[in-house]
């Protein structure tokens, strides 16, 4: 082997990031394996490589005993003589065996074995590069695309976007760059990878912290996301500083930061969102930009009826449902919307066979009580 080898597992080390105490003592087990293929299992072999020199030593271990059982693992005390006369019965002796006994078959195994265990050296160093970036944006440039699965390669090594992670309707171009979120690590021996995204709501989080200063340094903060990837996307943001308004903030000058956002997400929309204590308020600016009347909110059950305009319904509901759906994902409330003079009386809004306390009567319902009662006078 010599220093040609020492040269070539250096070099590939460096190139790979690798430490090469990992691929000579690979390079030391697959020799071994490899000639307990072709001798036996049950063989008990010995390989050393001097990492200076590059010199390669192959030994066969063996009892000394008084009668010989096993000859493949045992040795004669007269024959042990031959090479120590301080042997003595129990004692292991190793005997050097010409590097040339390794089979060319042998050898192959070796050599795969190796380039294997290389590679997933590799990938772990990458999966370890990743682990300080998890959650954050990284820029890589497509690679290929096999069976719908997006190869990128980044600055350090290559990650991978499966289908579910994928913008709909978005064709990923080979040798262009992309942002990505950096989703998840699986690291497991012989499988190691980085998973990538652009589907993820963590994607439009990383994406706003990047471009909103006052995110990233926690003067605002984003208290939810909803969001159907490619098509609308809901940020529900506050204010952790006195006098700062947080949807102004994430818009930007001219709307500079939240067109840049919008122009990373293709055709997506992103609707930015106050988000409120009052649960009342908060369903409201959820449902932005349509204008509502009020809303009929039942506490026990999570579910409110929101009452808008008759000119404001279609906004409210949005596309094929979009905007209701995300506001009731954002808000965890179920939401259903109708126009002015539909809304249903407040005692439907209360769960059936279930005592409610004066407490826990939603606010909207509190009201309407009160007109009536004066209504009556």
């Amino acid at each position: 082997m010599g220093n040609d080898l020492i040269t070539a597992v250096n070099q590939i080390c460096a190139e790979r990031g690798v430490d090469p105490t990992i691929v000579f003592t690979a390079l030391q087990t697959a020799i071994a394996d490899a000639y307990k293929k072709e001798n036996g299992e049950e063989t008990k072999v010995k390989v050393e490589i001097d990492r200076l020199s590059g010199s390669f030593h192959m030994y066969i271990i063996k009892e000394v005993v008084k009668t010989i059982e096993d000859e493949k693992n045992q040795l004669s005390l007269a024959e042990a003589k031959k090479f120590s006369n301080e042997v003595k019965i129990g004692d292991e002796l190793e005997i050097e065996i010409p590097v040339g006994s390794l089979g060319r078959i042998a050898a192959q195994v070796a050599k795969y074995t190796v380039l294997s265990k290389i590679r997933d050296a590799e990938r772990e160093a990458v999966v370890e590069f990743y682990s300080q970036r998890l959650g954050e944006i990284v820029t890589g440039k497509v690679q290929g695309v096999r069976a719908n699965l997006v190869l990128v390669e980044l600055e350090k090594g290559v990650g991978e976007m499966p289908e579910e992670e994928q913008i709909k309707m978005e064709f990923y171009e080979i040798g262009k760059r992309y942002r990505f979120l950096v989703k998840e690590l699986i690291n497991e021996e012989n499988n190691r990878h980085v998973i990538l995204s652009r589907s993820d709501e963590g994607f439009v989080k990383a994406l706003f912290a990047m471009e909103v200063p006052e995110i990233s340094n926690d003067q605002v903060e984003i208290k939810g996301i909803a969001r159907f990837a490619g098509m609308r996307s809901k940020v529900a943001v506050a204010s952790n500083q006195e006098g700062l308004d947080p949807q102004g903030a994430c818009i930007g000058q001219r709307g500079m930061r939240i067109n840049a956002i919008m122009n990373e997400l293709g055709e997506e929309k992103v609707d930015i969102v106050r988000w409120d204590f009052d649960i009342i308020e908060y369903i409201k600016n959820s449902l932005s930009p349509a204008t509502v009347t009020k809303v009929l909110y039942n506490h026990a059950r999570a579910v409110a009826v929101v009452v808008v305009p008759e000119d404001q319904l279609s906004l409210a509901i949005g596309r094929e449902g979009t905007n209701v759906r995300l506001a009731s994902i954002l808000t965890g409330v179920e939401i259903s919307v109708v126009q002015e003079g539909e809304e249903p009386k407040e005692k439907a809004e209360l769960p059936k066979k279930e005592k409610v306390t004066k407490e826990e009567k939603p606010k909207a319902v509190k009201k309407v009580v009160k007109k009536k009662a004066a209504a009556k006078k």
